[in-house]
């Protein structure tokens, strides 16, 4: 029996890919595994290039480029393996993290994910263990409660970059870098998929609030270690138009989630938080102004309009 099915979705990152079987193949001795490359229609070069580099893949040719959540349900379908874990192309493993998160998987029927420590390739953290959005936690942010309470406790309630990811502890979502779901949690969401109805951004959100409702706990593991190369020097443009995206998807997740007059009233507080925090910061009034046109139902400003 295979017991991890490694899916990766390749869109013109042909020699990150490479880097993150490679570690694969390096790291990966505690577990049977496959793994699937889903090329989402690249034009960099022809992905018949990751079988003769490694022969013993599998390589699902998408026609399109339909995207991250779509791509990886295409290779959940070819997957055999007990459990599925989705890996970024820019991720490369610094341990038998599969292993490590394989077994807490077998362990504990309530865990439906688990992930790692992801880091950056200078070793500096990525704080990627989050709370679902929520109107309480922003008035606790804004009347500054958070400084009353001890380390441990502030760090556990808050999570982002309150937690310093150094124990191991149950979230309530985790980025979609380094993914390790069980097979049948996915079997048991609708249609026995991912929800993929956005393209990229926030479908780890997404995922997580789905797999949290049918009773499954995420569960995040420091000793699994993943490096994430996650390019910081991206231009401002395409970082704000990323951003426009992820608020766009997060605004759909909320309003159909939680509803309208919660996501209004979430929304308020929020902007009054980015202003009071930080409010001389380009960047928090910049996003600030994103939530009020959100909040009023407006388009976001387009990234020559920000920039200015």
């Amino acid at each position: 029996m295979i017991q991890v099915s490694v899916i990766i979705i390749n869109y013109n990152t042909f020699q990150l890919s490479c880097e993150a079987i490679e570690s694969i193949i390096t790291y990966t001795q505690g577990v049977t595994y496959e793994i699937i490359v889903v090329d989402n229609a690249s034009t960099e070069c022809d992905p018949g290039r990751f079988v003769e580099r490694f022969p013993a893949i599998r390589l699902v040719r998408n026609p399109e480029n339909s995207g991250f959540a779509k791509g990886n349900n295409l290779g959940i379908k070819y997957a055999q393996g007990e459990t599925i874990l989705l890996f970024n192309s820019d991720a490369a493993l610094l341990n038998d993290a599969l292993t490590i998160t394989y077994q807490a998987l077998a362990a504990d029927q309530k865990v439906g994910v688990t992930t790692g420590r992801l880091q950056y390739p200078d070793g500096r953290l990525q704080y990627q263990c989050g709370r679902f959005p929520s109107l309480s936690l922003q008035v606790v942010e804004l009347l500054r409660l958070q400084k009353l309470m001890n380390s441990r406790r502030r760090s556990h309630l808050m999570l982002g970059t309150f937690f310093g990811h150094e124990t191991a502890l149950n979230p309530d979502w985790i980025w979609g870098t380094y993914f390790h779901v069980k097979r049948r949690v996915i079997d048991e969401l609708p249609d026995s998929k991912l929800p993929d109805d956005f393209f990229m951004y926030a479908e780890d959100l997404q995922w997580c609030y789905a797999i949290r409702k049918l009773g499954y706990e995420i569960q995040y593991l420091p000793e699994a270690r993943i490096l994430h190369h996650f390019s910081q020097s991206t231009r401002r443009e395409k970082k704000l138009n990323q951003m426009n995206m992820i608020l766009r998807n997060e605004d759909t997740f909320l309003r159909r989630e939680y509803g309208s007059l919660a996501t209004a009233s979430y929304y308020c507080v929020k902007i009054v938080n980015l202003l009071l925090s930080g409010g001389r910061s380009k960047a928090n009034r910049h996003l600030a102004q994103q939530y009020g046109r959100l909040l009023t139902g407006r388009d976001l400003q387009a990234h020559s309009n920000a920039s200015s």
